[in-house]
C-alpha cells in the first residue's frame, strides 16, 4: 500500500474518531530490545521496557516436544532446530543475541511478577496443529494461575483456534485480541475477543475499524508502528494501544 493512500485513509480515520480523549498507551514490541545489551524477547528487554514506563511488553511463546513453554519469536532457529520438535534440554544450546539462554515462560512470568505496573502481552504463536496449540495454552494458563498473575497477563494471536480456546478457558475478563486482517471487529467479538490488534495498514484499508470496535465495547491496538508521524496519527485517531519497536519515542508523543 502506498503512503499517499495510507495518509488519505488515516485522515478519514481521524475524522471518524471525533476527538477521542482516551490516552493512547504504548506496548514495547518484544520488549525494549534496541539498546546495547538487550535482545528481542529477553528478560533484559522486559526490564528495560518496565524502566521506560510502557503499559506492556509483548513476547511470543511456543511449546517444546516435552511440554515446556518457551519465549522466542521464531519456531525454527537458524541452525534448523524446531522448538516444537525438540525437548527443552536441546534448546539450552540456543542463545539470544545478548547471550541470554532462551527463557522458559515460567521464568519470564516470575521476572514479570517482580515488576509492578507493567502488563505482559503474551502472543500465542500458531503451532503445528490445534492440539499442540491447545496444549501450549493449557500450560500457559496453568502457570499464570499458579503465579497469581491473571490480571497482569493479556493474550494475542494470529490463530483463530487460539483466540477461541482462550475465550473458553481463560478466566472471565481476560483480555484477548486477534492479530490477523481477515476478520472485522464484530467477527472478532463473536469469536470471544475483547479487542482487535491489527497491523497499521489494515486500518488504512478500513478507517472505520477504530470507531466500530469502540462501539462494540472493544479495545484497539495497532502494530507494529515505528514511523513517528503514523504513531501521532493513531494517537489522534483514538487507538487505545500502539505496539512499537520505538517505545521511548512513542511515549513522548503520547504525553
Amino acid at each position: 500500500m502506498n503512503n499517499k493512500f495510507i495518509s488519505i485513509a488515516i485522515t478519514v480515520l481521524l475524522m471518524l474518531a471525533e476527538g477521542a480523549a482516551a490516552q493512547t498507551r504504548v506496548i514495547a514490541h518484544r520488549g525494549y530490545w534496541t539498546p546495547a545489551g538487550s535482545a528481542q524477547n529477553s528478560i533484559t528487554s522486559l526490564y528495560r521496557a518496565s524502566i521506560l514506563g510502557v503499559y506492556g511488553s509483548e513476547f511470543d511463546v511456543h511449546i517444546t516436544a516435552d511440554g515446556i513453554v518457551v519465549v522466542n519469536h521464531d519456531r525454527v532457529f537458524p541452525d534448523g532446530t524446531n522448538i516444537e520438535l525438540v525437548n527443552y534440554k536441546q534448546l539450552q544450546k540456543e542463545t539470544l543475541s545478548n547471550g541470554e539462554v532462551i527463557p522458559t515462560f515460567r521464568q519470564y512470568l516470575r521476572e514479570g511478577k517482580k515488576i509492578k505496573g507493567i502488563q505482559l502481552i503474551c502472543e500465542i504463536k500458531a503451532h503445528i496443529n490445534n492440539e499442540r496449540e491447545d496444549l501450549c495454552i493449557d500450560s500457559v494458563l496453568h502457570s499464570v494461575q499458579q503465579e497469581g498473575m491473571e490480571k497482569q497477563v493479556e493474550y494475542i494471536s494470529f490463530s483463530k483456534n487460539a483466540c477461541q480456546y482462550l475465550a473458553l478457558h481463560a478466566p472471565k475478563g481476560t483480555k484477548i485480541s486477534y492479530l490477523d486482517d481477515d476478520l472485522t471487529p464484530a467477527q472478532c467479538k463473536d469469536m470471544g475477543c475483547t479487542g482487535i490488534d491489527f497491523e497499521e495498514n489494515n486500518f488504512g484499508q478500513h478507517p472505520n475499524y477504530i470507531t466500530e470496535a469502540h462501539q462494540l465495547g472493544m479495545e484497539v491496538n495497532v502494530w507494529t508502528v515505528d514511523d513517528l508521524n503514523q504513531i501521532n496519527n493513531f494517537i489522534k485517531a483514538g487507538a487505545d494501544f500502539l505496539t512499537t519497536n520505538k517505545p521511548a519515542e512513542a511515549l513522548k508523543l503520547c504525553k
